[in-house]
């Protein structure tokens, strides 16, 4: 992976230029955590306590460089929380929960909409045999991480409700480790497959067809971990598939991505106890050694589609109507195919 960090001396200048445009949109306050005790705080469950209640405007916690070892729940009401670590590399929560109830095992839970993460790595180790562990669960509308690490084993990213978008974010997993039912857009973004001897990307649990939800995943690759040997033994094995229902009307659509020869040719799978033919799984111009859908199960929901009309539904601004909250974060997108 492209080490994302910038320099403690640009860090400084953020932190400065922040302060200095506290009347602008996206920082109207700002504060730092450092773990070395040079912040405001030294946890970031500190900083995020200490956030103003219901804020209309983007309230800015800094986070240098560390391993925070804390179990983070942002809220409801602690609206418009911009979360700006220092490079997935370099600034990390940590957490080692597993088991019990899903919500428990998150390292990270997100309640409060308008939440902005960047450049911050969200990290469950509870390992490839401890079950659930969940490192991030979304539940924020109008949420939106952009170029952040979410690392896990099974379970890994609960995009839970909301609308939510992800840009040029490393998501790490074994079994379910994109699940669901949000409605997420993923743009430009690696899924990485790890440590296992089979592993599914998605579970997406819709269930109703009127929920207008499920996963997009647009300019994405569906790959290998790099740097796990185990996961290096799946490369081009075919012992992945892109996703399962979690409920009857899942829903996950990939377009122009790249599909590699981890993923078996049938595509998709079943999850013990779900029906089958109510989902919907589409797959639109993609690319790689397993875009090709001639092997894919024959449900009735699973198709290759090859016009853009078909697909012009799923684009950001249209699916999570992605122009009317994104532009203000700063975060780049592509609205449209």
């Amino acid at each position: 992976m492209a080490n994302c960090s910038i320099t403690v001396q640009c860090f400084v200048l953020v932190t400065l230029l922040l302060q200095l445009l506290s009347s602008s949109s996206l920082a109207s306050s700002a504060v730092t955590v450092s773990i070395d005790g040079h912040g405001d705080y030294t946890t970031i469950a500190q900083a995020i306590s200490e956030a103003p209640s219901h804020s209309g405007t983007k309230h800015t916690i800094l986070v240098r460089p560390g391993i925070y070892k804390e179990l983070l729940h942002i809220p409801r009401d602690k609206t418009n929380i911009l979360l700006i670590g220092d490079g997935r590399h370099n600034t990390v929560i940590l957490g080692h929960q597993n088991g019990g109830t899903l919500s428990r095992t998150a390292t990270v839970a997100i309640h409060g909409a308008g939440f902005v993460g960047q450049s911050i790595a969200f990290v469950n180790s509870a390992g490839p045999k401890a079950g659930p562990g969940i490192a991030l669960l979304n539940a924020a509308d109008r949420s939106v991480l952009y170029n952040c690490s979410i690392e896990g084993f099974q379970d890994t990213l609960w995009a839970s409700l909301g609308r939510q978008f992800y840009r040029e974010c490393h998501i790490y997993g074994s079994v379910d480790f994109v699940m669901g039912n949000a409605a997420a857009v993923f743009q430009n973004c690696m899924l990485y497959a790890r440590l296992a001897s089979f592993s599914v990307f998605t579970a997406q649990s819709r269930d109703d067809p009127l929920q207008r939800t499920g996963f997009v995943f647009h300019y994405c690759r569906f790959t290998v971990s790099p740097g796990d040997d185990a996961g290096k033994q799946l490369s081009g094995a075919g012992n992945a598939i892109l996703g399962r229902p979690w409920r009857a009307y899942s829903r996950v659509v990939i377009m122009r991505s790249y599909i590699d020869d981890i993923v078996s040719p049938m595509g998709w799978g079943e999850m013990k106890g779900t029906p089958t033919d109510k989902v919907t799984y589409v797959e639109f111009e993609n690319e790689g050694p397993r875009s090709n859908t001639r092997g894919r199960v024959r449900w009735i929901g699973v198709v290759e589609v090859h016009d853009k009309d078909q697909v012009k539904d799923f684009t950001v601004s249209r699916f999570i109507k992605g122009d009317d909250w994104i532009p203000p974060t700063g975060v780049p997108y592509m609205g449209g195919l």
